[in-house]
């Protein structure tokens, strides 16, 4: 009996843990690696501008920021899916931020 309690009780705890940790929506997980020149066209100044203060707000929270130019467009895809749901933003404030730091990303 007693076996069967803690049984339940750590398969409860370890579920109760798994469904604390963020996952990111089906739209950020799906969004494509873009260039520079895509993300400029889709975005205007305003729409940038907004991914920089939302980056600048959100980000350096947790961590010292690292500057756009400092990773590829496709560095930063892959930093973006895995940060925004840890940093608990919106889709639409994801892609503003994805758009921001693709934008002003390295060129190779």
């Amino acid at each position: 009996m007693q076996k069967t309690i803690i049984t339940i009780f750590s398969t409860f705890a370890i579920l109760s843990m798994a469904s604390c940790f963020p996952k990111a929506s089906h739209v950020i997980r799906s969004l494509p690696v873009e260039s520079r020149e895509q993300i400029l066209a889709q975005y205007n100044q305003d729409q940038l501008a907004e991914g920089k203060a939302i980056f600048s707000s959100s980000c350096d929270n947790c961590h010292k920021l690292k500057q756009p130019e400092t990773r590829t467009a496709e560095k930063w895809n892959s930093i973006i899916k895995r940060m925004i749901p840890k940093a608990k933003l919106s889709d639409e404030e994801g892609k503003l931020v994805r758009a921001y730091v693709i934008a002003n990303s390295k060129t190779i």
